[in-house]
């Protein structure tokens, strides 16, 4: 989309007004809803917001569904007049990505790591937090685990800024992130 990319306005201003123009014109009869989450789950992890997949936005909106509703009311009521006023909106939908955020980053803290890794990939984490560097056939040989699973075990790590990869090819390594 061109706006995001001309920088004019934040990501996220983008997302709500995006959204609540989506709801307003209500293209289907059934799932407006529903597919307006899945669009702001695509559009924020299009803009970077790489946490959204680990807490859910569904969630969220359904556990505030009467605040959720009456932001998405008022805000629409304006839509008749001259000066159209997403300001409840925008604050009920920031409030909830500030929410998604912050029980991401709990969730991906160092206390609750193990929620959100296998049993494969939580041997391998605790494999690579007891020592200071690791080859990739080094964690295989020495956790049991196959070594394509070690790769995915590491991809995900380093997506989650755990670890932190030391040079390429046949000598990569691998260590915590302090």
């Amino acid at each position: 989309m061109r706006v995001f990319k001309d920088k004019k306005y934040h990501p996220l201003l983008i997302i709500s007004n995006f959204i609540i123009e989506f709801l307003k014109i209500h293209p289907f009869q059934d799932g407006n809803g529903r597919l307006s989450r899945v669009l702001t789950n695509f559009l924020l992890l299009k803009e970077g917001y790489a946490y959204t997949p680990y807490i859910s936005h569904e969630k969220l909106i359904e556990d505030n569904k009467t605040e959720y509703y009456v932001a998405l009311r008022r805000s629409q009521k304006t839509f008749d007049g001259k000066k159209d006023d997403i300001s409840t909106w925008l604050e009920f939908f920031l409030a909830v990505l500030l929410k998604q955020a912050q029980n991401a980053q709990e969730l991906l803290s160092d206390q609750n790591i193990e929620k959100i890794l296998s049993s494969k990939q939580l041997a391998v984490w605790q494999y690579i937090e007891s020592l200071s560097e690791v080859a990739p056939g080094d964690i295989a040989k020495q956790t049991g685990v196959a070594r394509p699973t070690v790769n995915q075990a590491l991809e995900k790590l380093l997506q989650l800024k755990r670890i932190e990869r030391i040079g390429l090819g046949r000598s990569t390594r691998y260590r915590k992130i302090l």
